[in-house]
């Protein structure tokens, strides 16, 4: 008896990873893992910086870090991430360039064929690089570096896509909450907007920027083995920016303000490369960005810029708790049928 006991205890972790591999969506192109809880570790460098334009001058904006980890918290069909720059990520030299605050908050939903994601990231304390201009050397007080402890930027972002291929899964590729089986791709449209700003309570200029972009693309995966795999994607956008500038004078003159629209047209490009079991995964990616737009702006983000990402993360059981509670949510969905 004692004998059959411990084959039993051998055999019952066997039987569960099995059942773990079971659920895969029809055609087999996916696996689902709607009964792990997917907890997941980033790295990135994904953080704005921007340029001046003041015709005979061009200086950049820069924060004193572009590192960023992020923790996110996968469950079927919703994410959430944070993001934020620990001391440990913090440059040594912020005597030279200040100190700069990130933090990101990042919500993703899946419905069938349509991905939906907001983001919201805000960033505190910037410097600013290749400025020679001898009448501001008063303000650097002999340092290399024009410090703007004050300066905030802040983004509350959307994007929302559709895949045409049913057999593609966004959750593999967004999130790792499926595992891709089979090689396949899709063509996504998808619509970028959202609300941005720049301001600075001890500087004389704000600026506050509205954009709606429309992107078509082609993402692909490839599976080369049972847990390796490859993604690439490229698309292509544009739409409009409406861009408002806040200038102030003196506290005695009222507010001037300035307005300015732009065309932007985007190319963003993506390529990947990932490990994936029902437990452990891990990755990396590297994306790249290139924007055209009016030449004549004040302000000028990176026209081209490139980012990386690496991640890894382990797919948990997931409590009975959270079972019941997305079970209660998702049958409360209307768009369900019935």
């Amino acid at each position: 008896m004692k004998k059959n006991t411990w084959i039993i205890f051998f055999i019952l972790p066997l039987i569960s990873w099995a059942q773990l591999q079971e659920d895969y969506s029809e055609g087999g192109y996916f696996l689902k893992m709607n009964n792990t809880l997917n907890l997941r570790l980033d790295l990135d460098n994904d953080v704005r910086s921007f340029e001046y334009d003041l015709g005979d001058q061009v200086y950049s904006i820069e924060p004193n870090t572009n590192l960023r980890l992020g923790v996110a918290f996968n469950y079927r069909f919703i994410s959430l991430k944070i993001g934020f720059s620990p001391k440990f990520l913090q440059a040594d030299d912020s005597s030279l360039k200040g100190k700069t605050n990130i933090f990101k908050l990042a919500l993703n939903i899946f419905y069938k064929d349509f991905y939906q994601n907001f983001d919201f990231n805000k960033v505190k304390g910037y410097y600013v690089n290749s400025l020679e201009l001898p009448t501001l050397n008063d303000i650097q007080n002999d340092n290399e570096y024009i410090i703007l402890p004050d300066l905030k930027t802040m983004s509350i972002t959307g994007t929302t896509s559709y895949r045409f291929n049913e057999n593609y899964s966004f959750k593999a590729v967004i999130n790792q909450n499926e595992i891709q089986t089979k090689s396949t791709g899709s063509f996504i449209p998808s619509l970028y907007y959202g609300y941005f700003e720049i301001t600075d309570e001890t500087t004389p200029q704000d600026i506050k920027s509205f954009f709606v972009l429309a992107n078509a693309g082609y993402y692909h995966t490839f599976v080369f083995s049972k847990n390796w795999y490859s993604n690439l994607g490229l698309s292509l956008g544009m739409g409009p920016e409406f861009n408002k500038l806040i200038t102030r004078y003196s506290e005695d003159e009222p507010e001037v303000i300035t307005h300015h629209t732009d065309l932007a047209v985007n190319v963003s490009s993506q390529i990947g490369l990932g490990y994936n079991s029902t437990r452990f995964y891990g990755g990396t990616s590297l994306n790249g960005s290139a924007t055209h737009r009016d030449e004549k702006s004040v302000i000028q983000f990176d026209s081209v810029k490139g980012y990386f990402k690496i991640y890894f993360g382990y797919r948990f059981d997931a409590p009975k708790s959270f079972e019941t509670a997305m079970d209660w949510l998702e049958s409360k969905n209307p768009f369900k049928k019935k």
